[in-house]
């Protein structure tokens, strides 16, 4: 039987503009000590896994100041205040790659980091993509967008060279709906 950790009180928590730092006060059941915990309260975001009519995946080649390196993706991003994931999925698909798709199917999601983050990510399989638009970069992204073979990526996620593990968990789900459609 699971316990329950008694929330005692909650510090006032720290803006740092992608997400909130929180710090709970909490009394741990397994040996009825106080413990401090951080928390980091933000927006969910999502992924999507877009693939062309000639069955290639729309990857970003993405700048990510956490390892100080280029990151191979899928485009997404933060859902923005008042809309919805699935609104986010296509505007982060339009904004980093320039591409839209006429089909579009929720694959599910997984929690950011359920260690000391409260949000999730949203997945999405995006079928029938096509370059419409210019992209529309923020002033904090470097992205280089890269079709890849649908066969491809699948081998790539299982050789290990998508590290984000955003991504990892969308392209499975893409991949597993893509054998269900």
């Amino acid at each position: 039987m699971k316990k329950t950790w008694e929330h005692l009180f909650s510090e006032q928590p720290v803006d740092y503009r992608l997400f909130k730092a929180r710090f709970d006060h909490l009394k741990n059941p397994h040996n009825g000590k106080d413990v401090k915990v951080v928390v980091l309260t933000g927006s969910d975001s999502c992924t999507v896994m877009a693939v062309t009519q000639a069955d290639r995946v729309v990857l970003v080649d993405n700048y990510r100041f956490g390892i100080s390196g280029y990151c191979l993706e899928l485009p997404g991003g933060m859902v923005d205040d008042g809309e919805d994931h699935q609104q986010s999925a296509k505007r982060e698909l339009l904004e980093e790659t320039g591409y839209t798709a006429g089909e579009w199917y929720y694959v599910g999601s997984v929690a950011s980091n359920p260690v000391f983050m409260d949000s999730f990510v949203h997945h999405y399989l995006a079928l029938g993509a096509e370059k419409t638009d210019d992209t529309d970069l923020d002033d904090a992204e470097d992205i280089e967008v890269r079709e890849v073979p649908l066969e491809e990526v699948r081998k790539m996620l299982f050789n290990g060279e998508f590290v984000h593990p955003h991504s990892v968990s969308g392209i499975l789900r893409g991949l597993e709906m893509m054998k269900q459609i």
